[in-house]
């Protein structure tokens, strides 16, 4: 299935960038959040490892071969990744190899609902979370996170800067 055929699919990111998983919505994805199989899990893990490993300290990659294998398997898993997940989601992937197009992955297998629930779960996290937020901001709520602010923790005051401080 073309991944433009359902615009109401989720995206899932997999890329390794030192957040101890290679799978991220708007932040990374705790692999023992996901559902996945521990196989997956294991060979997502390895290649994140072997990335680091492929690259010189100034953060090239050590060979065109590693990079272009770098790139192989994280298509490879982007699939597998895809086949846990179903047709409610896709997982893009954007190799750091030089020259490569990013692409994205539909399910061509039965989904595993464990992990489909599991993604729901976080999928919901992440959308309750902007909505919070949006009406934070909207409505301006004292103490919410948004703005310019210091809090003390112990006795839970807000400090806001007045609009001269700011200026």
């Amino acid at each position: 299935m073309n991944a433009s055929e359902n615009p109401e699919r989720t995206v899932v990111r997999l890329f390794p960038d030192y957040g101890d998983t290679a799978l991220w919505l708007e932040n990374p994805i705790d692999y023992s959040l996901t559902g996945l199989p521990e196989s997956l899990v294991k060979e997502l893990q390895s290649w994140e490892q072997s990335y680091y490993a492929s690259l010189t300290q100034d953060l090239a990659w050590k060979s065109a071969d590693l990079a272009s294998r770098y790139t192989s398997e994280g298509n490879r898993l982007a699939q597998l990744v895809a086949d846990e997940l179903g047709d409610g989601y896709e997982v893009e992937f954007r190799s750091y190899e030089e020259n490569a197009r990013p692409h994205r992955f539909c399910g061509t297998k039965a989904p595993n609902q464990r992990a489909v629930a599991a993604f729901d779960a976080l999928v919901a996290g992440v959308r309750a979370e902007k909505v919070r937020i949006s009406r934070a901001v909207a409505n301006d709520i004292p103490g919410a996170g948004t703005g310019w602010f210091a809090s003390s923790p112990l006795s839970g005051k807000i400090f806001r800067p007045t609009r001269a401080e700011l200026e």
